[in-house]
């Protein structure tokens, strides 16, 4: 390659002209200098392509040039050759060129210099060529981090956002389903409140019932067993001793019966009172078994059905009217039958008992009555 930039510096005119003229044949541009202080202070120092330096020049001389050439920032790069004059190749070859890239032993001839300089460029030329192999294998290489860089910061972008979305989508499902449940759990709410209420309105009506039903019921009763007791023992004391059998009995006792059979009457009547009593029991059993029973089943369903009619639409408030007619009606059919039953059993028994009392009571009166008459009778 030629059109590189050589700077040449020697004390010697007859070695510059012969440099010049073999580097330049060849198509280097070729500058020229006498000493180290010139080479050094030249304003296109950096510029040149390489150096050609004596190693004997006065003041500042080819090695210090050199090392000075490469501690600077703006030439430390550029090539050197030595010129080192032959007697002195033995000392030099112990000692460091300080950074110079290579040496020509002095004299030498025109193609040894060229060949040289040749080797010299070539050398930077591949240098610089690696260098910049190495500077794009490293900006590739730069540039692949950067991507990766780039690829893992767009990724963890992506993936934030990602997890954002998914984390604003989860949010508004969350609250959705939160809407939901509690839309279900007052739905459900609301539905248990009414069912507890048709529940507890059912009850109130059953219980309300049942009291009044039972006090109904057993006022009734008491009041039928009262009136039907009395009317029973009135007509079967007037149906068994009417006055007129009373009359003639008393008659027949105080004008017919001798004195002499006061103690035969008086035994008798101590013999059959046994039986007489145990008679008028089962007359007035007899009688209450057929008028109590059939009185209870005329009277008692009208005067329940009646009281508990009343009592409904006195008592029960009209907010749970309609649903506790259902429920009452059942109720009255489940247990007003029954109870009606169990007084009715217990009005007969109390009948049977009051009729074999007053009975009793009415046997006791007559006997009383005839032993008074006979005593009447006696003592006249």
């Amino acid at each position: 390659m030629a059109g590189e930039r050589i700077l040449l510096v020697d004390s010697s005119a007859g070695v510059q002209d012969m440099s010049r003229a073999v580097l330049e044949e060849h198509g280097y541009k070729v500058v020229t200098a006498s000493n180290g202080v010139a080479a050094l202070n030249h304003p296109d120092l950096a510029r040149f392509n390489a150096v050609v330096i004596d190693s004997e020049l006065d003041g500042v001389d080819g090695l210090e040039a050199t090392a000075q050439i490469r501690t600077e920032a703006e030439t430390y790069a550029i090539p050197v050759l030595l010129l080192i004059p032959e007697d002195q190749l033995e000392q030099r070859s112990s000692q460091s060129l300080r950074g110079a890239n290579g040496y020509v032993a002095k004299p030498f001839t025109p193609a040894q210099l060229l060949v040289k300089v040749q080797e010299l460029i070539e050398e930077q030329r591949l240098r610089n060529l690696s260098r910049q192999y190495l500077e794009d294998s490293a900006d590739r290489h730069m540039q692949s981090l950067a991507e990766q860089k780039i690829q893992q910061a767009v990724e963890k972008k992506i993936q934030i956002i990602v997890e954002r979305a998914i984390q604003s989508i989860v949010s508004i499902i969350d609250q959705r389903a939160r809407r939901e449940v509690d839309a279900r759990v007052t739905a459900l709410t609301a539905e248990k409140e009414q069912e507890l209420v048709r529940l507890t309105v059912q009850e109130v009506a059953r219980s309300m019932v049942e009291r009044m039903a039972e006090r109904k019921v057993t006022e009734a009763m008491e009041s039928i067993l009262v009136e039907q007791t009395e009317k029973t023992v009135k007509r079967a004391a007037d149906t068994m001793l009417p006055p007129m059998i009373r009359d003639r009995i008393k008659e027949s006792l105080e004008n017919t019966l001798p004195r002499e059979v006061q103690s035969k009457v008086d035994k008798a009547t101590g013999d059959k009172m046994a039986e007489i009593v145990e008679a008028m029991v089962s007359v007035l059993q007899a009688e209450a078994k057929k008028t109590v029973p059939l009185v209870a089943k005329e009277k008692l369903p009208e005067i329940a059905e009646r009281q508990v009619t009343a009592a409904c639409e006195q008592r029960i408030p009209q907010l749970v009217t309609a649903e506790a007619r259902g429920a009452v009606g059942n109720e009255l059919n489940l247990r007003i039958k029954p109870l009606i039953e169990n007084e009715a059993r217990k009005i007969q028994n109390k009948a049977t008992l009051w009729v074999a009392i007053m009975g009793f009571v009415v046997l006791l009166s007559i006997l009383f009555n005839i032993y008074a008459g006979i005593n009447q009778g006696g003592g006249n």
